[in-house]
């Protein structure tokens, strides 16, 4: 886990410590807003976009959104992939917009849709990539899937569909302070972690899909997986040992040990010591942290695979 810092020198937590490095590469107010692949998609002080990977100090330069700034943003495939895209989320009063970029291009799409009053509301969550369709999750639980493949204003079948009143009870969906989305890899299903205001509860729901619908379904259990989740990336995988599934682990702190949530318990631990509580008050929170898995040692990268799109060559005849 790393976090964010207004500096050259970063936190990071790895093999339960603290330790800290440098990245002058970056600038000082240099943000994070996705972490994928081994890949960071970021923002300089100029709020132009660009990706990094912090392994051998990469960068790739990308066009920036032209007149709008996206709240959520994410990408889907290495940034060397040519089936790389980014996609961001905005929302109005009566509006909501999506933009997407595709390795290759220099510029970005728009799809704006016009909406009832607030009917969606983006959450910080790091939206997923599910059936061909990019899911977002809003501030009350509802879920909006957009179709990057096809984008179209037909009313119809709009590219941009809303699905609200997810979760069944009305008291809870103004209540939730902490959204996120998982979607454990190979597997055909999704799941949301919220965070609750009354007590800051953890609550788990898996999606349930229907023709009319779209429902949170409480899970009670995760079996043997374990969740990683943050504000940047959230990812999931099945846990090898006993001690590491069925927990969800949130950028938190007691004192200078990382903390878990065990759904068996239904509680907050740390690995080292006693520390347990049903509640999170107290806890040192790191709501800019990422996780980060460096991605397998790659060959040198060609430059063309560090472009986002072709470069044309500057003609130098001149008479």
């Amino acid at each position: 886990m790393i976090n964010q810092r207004s500096k050259h020198t970063w936190k990071v937590y790895q093999h339960q410590k603290f330790f800290y490095k440098d990245y002058p590469e970056l600038d000082n107010n240099a943000v994070i807003h996705c972490s994928k692949h081994g890949w960071w998609l970021m923002s300089d002080d100029y709020e132009d976009l660009f990706f990094f990977n912090p392994s051998d100090n990469r960068t790739i330069e990308i066009p920036s959104p032209n007149g709008v700034t996206y709240s959520t943003i994410t990408f889907f495939h290495p940034p060397t992939s040519a089936d790389c895209f980014i996609v961001g989320i905005h929302s109005g009063l009566y509006y909501v917009v999506i933009g997407s970029l595709k390795h290759g291009e220099d510029e970005w799409k728009t799809y704006e849709q016009r909406t009832k009053r607030y009917i969606f509301r983006e959450s910080l969550a790091p939206p997923i990539l599910h059936r061909g369709l990019v899911y977002f999750l809003g501030m009350e639980g509802n879920i909006a899937t957009f179709d990057i493949t096809n984008p179209t204003f037909d009313i119809t079948n709009p590219s941009l569909k809303i699905f609200t009143r997810c979760i069944k009870t009305r008291r809870l969906r103004f209540h939730i302070t902490e959204h996120f989305l998982v979607k454990p890899k190979g597997e055909d299903v999704i799941f949301a972690v919220f965070g609750t205001h009354d007590e800051r509860e953890v609550r788990v729901y898996r999606l349930v899909e229907k023709p009319e619908c779209f429902l949170w379904e409480p899970v009670e259990d995760l079996g043997d997986m374990v969740f990683f989740v943050s504000n940047t990336s959230c990812f999931a995988f099945t846990g090898n040992a006993e001690n590491m599934a069925n927990k969800i682990y949130f950028p938190r702190f007691h004192g200078d040990d990382l903390v878990f949530y065990s759904l068996k318990t239904r509680k907050f631990h740390t690995f080292k010591g006693d520390f347990s509580s049903k509640k999170s008050y107290g806890l040192k929170r790191f709501d800019f942290a990422i996780w980060h898995i460096p991605p397998p040692t790659d060959p040198q990268l060609s430059e063309e695979l560090l472009e986002w799109y072709p470069q044309e060559d500057d003609d130098d005849d001149t008479e």
